[in-house]
């Protein structure tokens, strides 16, 4: 059995604080996220090398053991072979009964995931602190801890499906009992289940199809019961899907209000004119009065986000006076003719 850099793995010095091995997790778990890489087999095991790791390396006490097991790795393996599954403590090795360390699944950064990783420990860590994986004990600290029968996860919307709201159908890796030995981790008293590595719990992608409603806000949460981790009491807890809407090419967010930029000629400002703003249920008109300065913001009324009550927010929509990249003769003419009427000075309100 291969000795495993958990160190190489987050790419992180041996002397990093709890801040950086922390930080450098995040980065790679958002990396290698089965959600963000569905069907890709590598970043699915890269993503379950990178939570052993940070299972390991997070936890003080596993830490310091990981730290003085070294290059002593071989020599105790040989005695783990001989004697059980030893927990190494110092010089001579002694045996573990039990711990955080012995959950049959990863513990994810509940800021980020808000539940379980996927799949079970590798053989070098239920080895190092293995103790009795995949027992009933074991997976009702498992369950419990941390409330991690509820699940969060991302999901990703623009702007128009917020904006008109409807179904959104996605991609989920979910744990759920493995069906081979029943979520027990063990197909008889000595042997751990080969199909779940001992944890009692399968990774599976699910496809599930979600309500949602129109005018939902950035950071806003959608509940769907019934589809979170085995709470061990018979059901599961709920998914909490965190929406996050995409930037918009045109619009801006802000509260309940869409803001955008409309370029416009300069005979549209200087003479008026009505002009059709695309929005997401067709377009609006707006109307430009004669002399309308560059850089004027018109507001249209219940042209928004759906607010709190039913009621809608606005669109701000901000001109820009757009210049002639090239001139036709006649229009250039007309042009010198315009210089030569205008008596107004643009630069008369400059004060020093």
């Amino acid at each position: 059995m291969d000795y495993k850099d958990y160190y190489k793995t987050l790419g992180v010095d041996k002397k990093a604080d709890e801040k950086h091995i922390k930080d450098a997790y995040r980065k790679l778990a958002r990396k290698f996220h089965p959600d963000l890489n569905p069907g890709n087999k590598r970043a699915e095991e890269k993503f379950k090398e990178i939570n052993e790791a940070y299972e390991v390396l997070s936890d003080a006490g596993k830490r310091s053991k990981y730290d003085n097991l070294g290059s002593d790795w071989n020599n105790w393996q040989q005695y783990a072979g001989q004697q059980g599954q030893p927990e190494h403590s110092g010089g001579r090795p002694q045996y573990s009964s039990g711990g955080r360390g012995d959950l049959g699944g990863f513990q994810f950064d509940e800021d980020m995931f808000g539940g379980e990783g996927a799949g079970g420990f590798s053989d070098f860590f239920r080895t190092f602190f293995g103790g009795n994986l995949g027992n009933a004990e074991g997976r009702r600290q498992q369950q419990s801890y941390g409330g991690n029968s509820n699940v969060e996860a991302n999901i990703e919307l623009d702007l128009k499906e917020a904006f008109l709201g409807g179904e959104k159908t996605f991609q989920l890796s979910v744990n759920e009992d493995c069906e081979s030995c029943g979520g027990q981790g063990r197909v008889s008293r000595n042997d751990s289940c080969p199909a779940c590595g001992g944890a009692g719990r399968t990774s599976n992608a699910k496809r599930l199809t979600v309500k949602i409603p129109a005018g939902i806000k950035n950071g806003s949460k959608i509940r769907i019961a019934g589809q979170g981790n085995p709470s061990g009491r018979g059901s599961k807890g709920d998914l909490f899907l965190i929406v996050k809407i995409q930037p918009h090419s045109f619009f801006e967010v802000k509260g309940d209000d869409l803001h955008c930029e409309v370029p416009v000629a300069l005979h549209e400002l200087t003479l008026g004119a009505s002009i059709d703003i695309p929005v997401f249920k067709g377009k609006v008109t707006l109307k430009i009065p004669a002399n309308t300065q560059n850089g004027s913001v018109f507001r249209l009324k219940g042209q928004g986000l759906a607010g709190g009550a039913g009621v809608k927010g606005d669109l701000l929509a901000r001109v820009k006076a757009v210049i002639p990249k090239t001139l036709t003769a006649k229009a250039k003419a007309l042009f010198e003719e315009l210089k030569k009427e205008s008596k107004e000075d643009p630069r008369a309100s400059i004060r020093l």
